[in-house]
């Protein structure tokens, strides 16, 4: 996610001048899954993979997936 992240940021701009519902969602994708992954943070990292239940790892799986289509769309966006 970090390196998505990181590659949004620096098309952003161009992003939501060509597109800023695009730029709207993306922002609220990323912020979703943030906020979802602090609850798993653990010192410097995340707690291990085999400690997040069926359930949570479903619900991270979701959050991924719902940034994973608008992010897609990201280099669309920037050629138009």
């Amino acid at each position: 996610m970090d390196g998505a992240r990181k590659a949004y940021e620096l098309l952003r701009p161009v992003v939501l001048d060509k597109d800023a519902t695009l730029a709207q969602t993306l922002d609220t994708e990323f912020g979703e899954l943030t906020a979802l992954l602090a609850a798993y943070r653990s010192g410097d990292g995340f707690i291990s993979y085999d400690r997040v239940d069926t359930a949570q790892r479903r619900t991270l799986s979701d959050a991924v997936n719902a940034l994973a289509e608008p992010l897609s769309q990201l280099a669309a966006a920037v050629v138009r």
